[in-house]
């Protein structure tokens, strides 16, 4: 019973015994008795909206509180073979993949609208880092590194920190609390690097077809196999021995070249050229397709586009951004 039937069925006997007996009954007093009429009671106001919460700028969904919109990236590589189990993926925005060698990826991971309290283990830095995040200015926790890449980090304006310089990098592992206390004041939030669906837009304008899994699988490197599960409405994957999910994952084909370091100690490194322009396989929701990437440099972001030229758009949420090689082979199923 709503409010204004409880307010008639308390008033009308009273009302009623009023009819029959007023040629005999004195009137009440003026003001000894408050009679509300039920047809005119006012209205509860309405409770008042409950402020939308603003979109994170890497997953285009909206953040747990609004201060973390406003605060700046921290961002970490990570070295993980098949037997590593890497901590803090799960609390990534985005993550980018570069296969690097003797069977292992070099991951960078970029933490923005959430926290962990263990990420690692902390590799040194490399220039696919650099290319990777420096649009976005983060704070970057890393191990040290040769000679040349640690020089390309200082000249790329990107501010960081390793296990010299104080306690944030503790015995192979950080946490997004220990680089946020050790970054400088006025960090910048940013720039967000996809154009994320809105209002239930689909992944691309044109031949998107319906996907379930997708693999990139590339000579000397670790197999990637997603599957899509239906009912969390996200991809699932392995990396080093953790399992790790993705509101979408993006495989962008590039060049890789040959790096030969000398300082500290003399090896080469396989390197994705993430500058240029390429084939892009996206796979969000239950959904794929396919397009062209293109990075033009350090400070631009990487524009992905559907075969006819149009944007695609990923669902809001986390990705993983795949480097891999032109002899990789991609399918989607």
């Amino acid at each position: 019973m709503n409010r204004r039937q409880l307010l008639r069925a308390a008033f009308a006997p009273a009302l009623v015994v009023g009819f029959g007996t007023a040629c005999s009954e004195p009137q009440p007093e003026a003001g000894s008795v408050d009679v509300v009429d039920p047809g005119s009671a006012a209205a509860t106001p309405p409770p008042s909206p409950t402020p939308s919460l603003p979109a994170g700028p890497l997953t285009g969904a909206p953040v747990s509180a609004a201060p973390l919109a406003g605060r700046q990236a921290v961002a970490v590589p990570l070295r993980v073979s098949p037997s590593t189990t890497p901590a803090g993926l799960d609390a990534a925005d985005l993550v980018y993949a570069e296969f690097a060698e003797s069977d292992t990826l070099h991951l960078t991971a970029v933490f923005h609208s959430r926290d962990a309290a263990k990420v690692g283990p902390v590799a040194e830095i490399r220039p696919v880092d650099i290319r990777s995040v420096a649009v976005l200015r983060p704070f970057v926790g890393y191990a040290g590194g040769p000679t040349g890449f640690l020089s390309q980090f200082e000249k790329s304006g990107l501010a960081g920190v390793t296990p010299d310089d104080g306690d944030a990098i503790d015995d192979g592992y950080t946490s997004t609390a220990a680089l946020l206390k050790a970054a400088p004041k006025g960090g910048q939030p940013p720039t967000p690097p996809l154009d994320h669906a809105t209002d239930g837009a689909a992944l691309a304008a044109r031949d998107l077809v319906p996907a379930t899994e997708l693999s990139v699988a590339v000579s000397g490197g670790p197999p990637m196999v997603w599957r899509y599960d239906q009912q969390k409405s996200l991809w699932v994957g392995k990396v080093g021995t953790a399992t790790v999910t993705a509101a979408s994952v993006l495989v962008l084909t590039m060049e890789y070249r040959t790096l030969d370091v000398r300082n500290p100690s003399p090896r080469s490194l396989p390197s994705a050229n993430v500058f240029g322009e390429g084939a892009v396989v996206a796979v969000s929701g239950p959904s794929s397709a396919k397009g062209r990437w293109r990075k033009p440099g350090l400070g631009m972001v990487c524009t992905l586009a559907d075969t006819g030229g149009d944007l695609l758009h990923p669902q809001p949420g986390n990705a993983w951004v795949i480097y891999a090689p032109t002899t990789a082979k991609v399918t989607v199923k």
